[in-house]
Formats: structure tokens, sequence, C-alpha cells
């Protein structure tokens, strides 16, 4: 997923802004049309709005996620990892994996002689960064 024009600007403003209006203002067009925009962005989970008096519209951590990469993949991905086993390294992984911003939706495990084999289903990360970030940690990597 990639956000570009309008929408882009009202999830770059509500960086600094949390209100219909004060985005209205700062971009020239009419808080109904602003509105329009945040009702898209709160359904596909890139916003909250909060109502009363320190109420206002807030990006998630996706929204953030996604302005700070440009582009977020909606695609789930099946991973395969060898590495020499050792205590720690599942969490290793895992925590590599999450700063990345990648979330882990299942894991298998399966010991083979000195190595594990680690099944991941994984969202939300570029496969070359992922390789990248975990380079020191393994020693094969596999996309199915």
């Amino acid at each position: 997923m990639r956000v570009e024009g309008t929408t882009k600007k009202i999830m770059e403003l509500l960086t600094e802004c949390n209100t219909v209006k004060e985005i209205s203002s700062k971009l020239n067009i009419h808080p109904k049309n602003v509105d329009r925009y945040i009702r898209v962005l709160r359904d596909l989970g890139l916003v909250i709005t909060k109502k009363g008096k320190n109420g206002g519209v807030y990006l998630t951590e996706e929204g953030r996620y996604l302005i700070e990469r440009g582009n977020i993949s909606l695609l789930t991905r099946k991973i395969r990892i060898v590495a020499e086993d050792r205590i720690g390294l599942l969490a290793d992984i895992s925590s590599k994996i999450s700063e990345i911003g990648g979330n882990i939706l299942s894991t298998t495990l399966e010991k083979e002689k000195n190595n594990v084999v680690i099944w991941l289903e994984i969202e939300n990360v570029d496969v070359e960064e992922l390789k990248r970030v975990l380079k020191p940690y393994i020693k094969s990597l596999v996309v199915l």
C-alpha cells in the first residue's frame, strides 16, 4: 500500500496537528473534504479518532509506519530460515523482524542436527531488508 497526494499530506500533518480544522486550514481544503479522507484512513486502520475535550485524529502505529516507509506490503510471506541452534535465537530473530516493522503471524520450528529450521509467516517486511538484518544470525533464508 502506498499513500500519495492529499492523503499523504494529511497523514504527514497528523504528526504535528490533530484536528480536522487545523489540517483543512494548512491545506486550504474544506473541513468536510478532510473529514472524508479521515474516515477512509480510519476504516483502513491508519488513524484513530477521539471525541471530547482532548479529542482529535491520531496516526496509529501502522499509519506512522506507512509515513516513515512510504509504503507497506499487505502480503503475507512464508519464510524458511536455517540457523545454528542456540538459546535465544528465536528471540533475536523476532526482535529484528519487529525492529523493521514486520509482524510474525505464525512460527514453526524443526530441529535438524545442530541446526534449526524456522518457518515464519510474516507481514509488512521488505525481503531484502529482512535478509540484511538477519544475516548475522542465520545460515540461509528462503522466501516461499
